[in-house]
């Protein structure tokens, strides 16, 4: 299953709004992860991702093309993937999947069930929402299990899914579940 510009527009708008009803969490770390300053800081876009994004998001966003044999994709992945980097703070309703998605994740256990858990990556920065594991919008967390279920219709981001949680499992990194 290919997704068009609508069926993203539909994904997005399940993880309106945010892990915080109230506020943007990026005021509690003071936007740690959206730091311009830093040209590690960035996401991969999900297969046909880009298709949201307009010529006017240029003046925020910039994106690479990387061939996925080179960074850490499941073999499927051989169309390029694009890299984005902002390149000032983006506007909130423009956030890529990845973005939306933090401070939580998807994982696939062992027998094809998807989970939401609390990220596992190591990350350059301290987010508050996942040292304290705090209480996240109901809608939100409703919302992003939404967004995944149907997402992972999609062979690649099933694969990508599956390819971060067999990582997981390997390293033995403690899942927590929210």
């Amino acid at each position: 299953m290919e997704f068009t510009l609508e069926d993203y527009i539909e994904i997005y708008a399940l993880l309106d709004p945010g892990p915080l009803a109230a506020i943007d969490c990026g005021s509690l770390c003071e936007a740690a992860c959206c730091q311009v300053h830093n040209q590690d800081m960035g996401m991969y876009l999900l297969p046909g991702e880009e298709k949201i994004f307009t010529p006017e998001d240029r003046d925020w966003l910039s994106w690479e093309i990387h061939n996925p044999q080179d960074y850490d994709f499941p073999h499927s992945w051989v169309q390029p993937v694009y890299y984005a980097r902002c390149l000032k703070p983006c506007p909130r309703e423009k956030r890529p999947i990845q973005c939306r998605t933090f401070p939580l994740a998807p994982h696939l256990t062992m027998d094809g069930n998807l989970q939401i858990i609390w990220e596992t990556l190591e990350l350059p920065y301290q987010c508050p929402l996942i040292e304290k594991k705090s209480s996240l919008n109901n809608k939100y967390v409703e919302g992003l299990q939404k967004a995944w279920s149907k997402l992972i219709k999609n062979s690649l981001i099933r694969d990508l899914v599956r390819w971060d949680s067999i990582q997981r499992e390997r390293d033995k990194v403690q899942l927590h579940l929210y």
